[in-house]
């Protein structure tokens, strides 16, 4: 009888034992999740949401107001009273009106709603973009007086103002450091307000040390590029071609002085002589052809080493790589023709 007790008794502790790992793992799985959630976007839409917040409402009504308005999913609701309640800042949350995109994260929604900030507007720049695209997209979203697109482009080339900024690298414009990036900005901000904003922004992500031919690739990547499985092997080609002398010979860069992305590429497109034009002009163009994203500068610096020397992408933009100009044209004929 004794030893069928220990027996129990033994069963029992591995029984317990078990259970609690169980749960240790489902507390821990759960955590992982939270974690991750808290800086992940709710949605992929940039779509604007107007919402209200009176004076003295509670975590809770808020809380549901946004999940009604789908600025924050059902998981998301519960994660966002649990950050709200472990950071103590539920008494922080001010009334106001706020002019919200569903493509927040929890993070971003909370710090927003602290300051009770007057139909401050959030604009979502794209990576690629050239400086006067994002001057005019933001111009559209902003619809304010005090911004004027085009004392944002004289600021982008103005010396003196450049030199307040502290980029690291010498160069005297600012193509390539407009941080493509979610921002909230206040109405009433102007031309200056809104780069500093954008060039704070890219000194904060681009932690690494960089040279100025690191954002003139990354910029040709960005455009040349369709994803993060493509860029780091389309930059390996070209910084290859670039360290061995030879022509870049991409596209994008023929596009950037027409400031039209979706311009055919003509011969006669070939044969302009202009300094952005690497069918004819070894070496990198004198600037960036966009603002490209951490995905394209972090490819730049970690390139895929292949032995290929070509590239295209078919018509549903899946990447086909060649070792030989005779590769390259019967991948041309191939998926293009």
């Amino acid at each position: 009888m004794k030893v069928e007790k220990r027996e129990s008794k033994t069963s029992g502790k591995k029984l317990l034992l078990f259970f609690l790992i169980l749960i240790g793992i489902g507390i821990a799985l759960v955590v992982t999740d939270y974690k991750r959630n808290l800086n992940v976007p709710n949605s992929s839409s940039d779509e604007k949401v107007r919402i209200e917040i009176t004076e003295g409402e509670s975590v809770t009504n808020i809380l549901q107001k946004l999940l009604e308005e789908d600025l924050i999913t059902q998981k998301n609701y519960y994660y966002a009273k649990v950050y709200l309640r472990l950071n103590n800042l539920g008494a922080s949350l001010q009334a106001g009106v706020y002019n919200l995109p569903k493509n927040l994260t929890i993070a971003e929604l909370i710090e927003t709603l602290q300051y009770g900030r007057e139909e401050e507007v959030w604009i979502t720049i794209p990576e690629g973009l050239r400086k006067d695209e994002i001057a005019q997209l933001i111009n559209n979203e902003l619809k304010n007086e005090n911004f004027s697109p085009e004392r944002f482009l004289a600021l982008t080339e103005d010396a003196t103002f450049i030199e307040t900024l502290d980029l690291g690298v010498e160069t005297g414009n600012l193509e390539g450091f407009l941080f493509p990036d979610k921002y909230s900005f206040s109405t009433e901000i102007d031309a200056e307000g809104v780069i500093l904003k954008l060039i704070d922004n890219f000194k904060t992500k681009v932690t690494r040390e960089y040279t100025y031919e690191d954002i003139i690739l990354a910029s040709i990547v960005e455009r040349e590029g369709y994803n993060g499985n493509d860029r780091p092997i389309i930059a390996g080609i070209i910084l290859k071609r670039f360290e061995e002398g030879w022509l870049l010979q991409t596209d994008a860069t023929l596009l950037y002085p027409l400031k039209d992305w979706k311009h055919p590429i003509t011969q006669e497109v070939k044969e302009d002589n202009n300094p952005y034009n690497t069918y004819k002009n070894i070496g990198l163009p004198p600037t960036p052809i966009c603002n490209p994203g951490l995905q394209s500068i972090e490819a730049v610096w970690n390139p895929t080493k292949t032995s290929y020397y070509y590239y295209i992408h078919d018509n549903d933009g899946n990447p086909h790589y060649a070792e030989t100009l005779d590769e390259h044209n019967e991948n041309v004929n191939r998926y293009l023709r």
